[in-house]
């Protein structure tokens, strides 16, 4: 059957596109299962000082009353909703790689945060977190008394 696919010219182009397609999606799903989602939606980089850690995540199109921002502890949860594009109707998607839909992004930092005076910020698709360390978490320098 496979040699009757090829002998034919115009089905032949078909058959090597969705193969093209099959290796693709075997690809990704090898990646994600070896190195993890390697899709996860936002984006993010994490940076700390000894006091502070500051999150940034790349979210372009997404609106700022779609995104919710929770810290317990030391974990930063991200929520939120990208809305899909609105396709006028009789249009056909040929690919579609720009992420749309719910996202949850779940960070461990490295102390503890002061809930209180946590601020973010989202301009240009960017939104940025600082997380201040609790008081009580900063390094204490001991006072060494002679005798």
């Amino acid at each position: 059957m496979l040699f009757r696919i090829l002998d034919t010219p115009t089905k032949q182009g078909q058959f090597w596109r969705d193969f093209d397609r099959l290796n693709e999606e075997i690809t990704r799903n090898i990646l994600d299962s070896q190195f993890g989602n390697v899709r996860n939606f936002p984006p993010v980089n994490l940076y700390t000082k000894e006091d502070e850690a500051l999150v940034t995540c790349l979210m372009p199109g997404v609106e700022t009353d779609q995104i919710e921002i929770n810290v317990k502890d030391n974990v930063l949860s991200i929520h939120g909703k990208k809305k899909a594009e609105e396709l006028a109707e009789g249009t056909e998607v040929h690919r579609r790689e720009i992420f749309s839909g719910e996202f949850h992004r779940t960070l461990e930092l490295p102390f503890r945060v002061d809930q209180d005076k946590v601020a973010a910020k989202y301009k240009n698709g960017i939104l940025n977190v600082h997380l201040p360390r609790r008081e009580e978490d900063k390094p204490k320098k001991v006072t060494i008394v002679a005798g």
